[in-house]
């Protein structure tokens, strides 16, 4: 581009006029490109600096093809036609080809032409309707490791300064979901911050630095800058500072900007993600809406942890209560129905990712409610999940816990609320009755658990594109009531009408929650405590079961596997 041998530049679902590094000074160069022409979903960076701007499908509306990790083929289907004129990756790419005006799926097809042996219709209708194509898996390989030359570092003065690592956003990545609320208001994993994002510092250079969360810190790598606020995040290396892209965007949507700084300014090269720099304090402070502090427990022994010496917990105690049981003929299932739900979380499993949250946000329609809200703690997510740290502060051992309603057998909050708004279901659930909720939060105050959230505005104006996003079988809830994780009740209840139909009792294991499903290490597990085989009753057996807070007595049906310590193995601390 540089040089002016570039007559024509199709810039095709990527934004390197915002995530590429400064330093390439990538818009100067793309100017100088006589026809430029950009094929995206917003109209971004990139967009504004081309002269013709496509609009491409989502790939919820297109075909497509890709490979499972052991090689096996699927054809992708769209869920929906496209919602508006707008055309995908593969017919953008032949129509530069030449192709006037190509269907959907021709560029799918094609490639299958070729690839399906005998009848191209039924092998074709065959790999749509199982959902992979037979036979396509790749052959595994043997492989003898050879051991790397380990380099030793090069040896650096200590006035060079701090390694500066730049990455990814945990949440919207090098920015290309900055225009998904959902996902802005997901709480990084370390920091619980919202909407934004820090410079990561660790506690050696903050109390070198005289730097405290929130404080603006100007990074200098060369002769570029950038500031922002810094958050302090215990265990990080002594002598790094973190970056995140994504953030700092000029173009992408109303949500995607002016949230943030732009790490890219600052990046030294295309592929440099570590880089020499130093950390000053910038002056003022920056209003982070973090989520860390909201919703706290009052008690202690959130997460357990058992050893090889000591693999068993104390177990959950059935404590003592005024309240009858709610079936006389079992206490110890207390439900009178052929189901009793319940939930198991193992925390040795538990990365902290947030995949359950953002499960969770879809399958119910959890409503978004901004920077602002969020810093009043106003957060509307109906799963948390809390991190704690223990140990020294510079080398601390971390640990995440999900905490969603407990859906408690002897739920403080039906007995405080005033209209029966929230009611136990003959199945153990602790339900939510939303037009007879009046608003008085008397259920929040009593909860000790503090998973229920009020709705304080009504979010319900969206777009009929908007619209259309949303559960159908989940209700919108508006301002002024209380709402809560419900077990997925919507799920339970189809199962139940499924099971109906087929004239048949509920499978083993069935019933999958959102949350659940979304896991990518199977911590969470839901199921019938009646059948002593469930998953759920499975993990309930285990040595390492236990109720969070069971000193309070509220009996919850979702409970804890403390987690592996094997730092005192033998306890030779080895």
């Amino acid at each position: 581009m540089s040089s002016g041998t570039v007559d024509t530049l199709a810039v095709i679902d990527c934004n390197p006029g915002y995530a590429s590094p400064a330093v390439l000074d990538f818009s100067k160069r793309l100017a100088q490109v006589p026809h430029r022409i950009h094929a995206g979903l917003h109209v971004d960076e990139t967009a504004r600096l081309c002269h013709w701007h496509l609009p491409l499908s989502h790939d919820l509306e297109s075909f497509g093809d890709a490979r499972a990790v052991d090689g096996t083929a699927t054809i992708i289907q769209p869920v929906i036609a496209p919602l508006y004129a707008s055309r995908n990756i593969h017919q953008v790419a032949d129509m530069l080809l030449g192709t006037p005006d190509p269907s959907i799926d021709s560029a799918v097809r094609a490639t299958w032409q070729a690839g399906f042996a005998g009848d191209f219709g039924q092998n074709w209708t065959r790999a749509l309707h199982d959902g992979f194509v037979a036979d396509t898996a790749a052959k595994p390989l043997t492989i003898t490791p050879k051991p790397l030359a380990a380099r030793p570092p090069a040896a650096q003065a200590a006035s060079d300064g701090l390694d500066v690592v730049f990455l990814p956003d945990p949440t919207i990545w090098d920015g290309r979901f900055g225009n998904i609320a959902w996902l802005q208001e997901l709480p990084k994993p370390l920091t619980k911050v919202t909407w934004d994002n820090v410079i990561a510092v660790s506690p050696a250079a903050a109390a070198n630095n005289g730097l405290a969360n929130g404080d603006i810190a100007q990074v200098t790598i060369g002769e570029r800058s950038v500031r922002g606020p810094a958050w302090i995040v215990p265990g990080q290396a002594g002598n790094t500072i973190a970056l995140f892209f994504g953030y700092g965007r000029r173009a992408g949507g109303d949500i995607a900007t002016a949230n943030g700084y732009d790490a890219f300014a600052v990046q030294p090269g295309e592929h440099a993600f570590v880089a020499r720099g130093s950390i000053s304090r910038g002056g003022g402070q920056y209003a982070v809406a973090t989520t860390q502090a909201h919703h706290r427990m009052d008690g202690f022994d959130f997460v357990r942890e058992v050893t090889a010496n000591e693999p068993n917990t104390r177990g959950p105690k059935v404590p003592h209560t005024l309240y009858p049981d709610w079936n006389d003929k079992d206490p110890a299932a207390e439900s009178i129905s052929d189901h009793a739900w319940a939930m198991a979380i193992d925390l040795d499993l538990c990365i902290g990712c947030n995949a359950c949250i953002s499960a969770c946000n879809v399958e119910n329609n959890v409503l978004v409610v901004g920077k602002d809200q969020v810093a009043r703690g106003r957060e509307m997510l109906w799963l948390r999940v809390d991190r704690y740290y223990t140990g020294n502060v510079e080398n601390p051992k971390s640990f995440f816990q999900p905490v969603p309603c407990m859906h408690c057998e002897k739920a403080p909050c039906e007995m405080g609320c005033p209209v029966h708004a929230t009611v136990h279901s003959p199945e153990g659930i602790n339900q939510m009755v939303y037009n007879r909720c009046i608003g008085t939060r008397t259920c929040s105050s009593y909860c000790p658990y503090k998973v229920r959230r009020f709705n304080w505005f009504d979010y319900r104006k969206f777009a009929e594109a908007e619209q259309a996003g949303k559960n159908p079988d989940v209700t919108l809830r508006s301002r002024g009531v209380m709402e809560k994780c419900t077990y997925c009740t919507q799920r339970i209840e189809a199962a139940h009408v499924t099971a109906d139909k087929e004239n048949r009792p509920l499978k083993r294991d069935e019933v999958v929650t959102a949350c659940q499903q979304a896991c990518p290490t199977q911590a969470i597990v839901f199921g019938d405590l009646n059948d002593k085989d469930s998953a759920v009753a499975k993990r309930r057996a285990s040595g390492r079961h236990y109720a969070l807070l069971e000193e309070l007595g509220t009996r919850p049906r979702t409970t804890y596997l403390a987690r592996w310590d094997d730092t005192t193995r033998n306890g030779d601390g080895a």
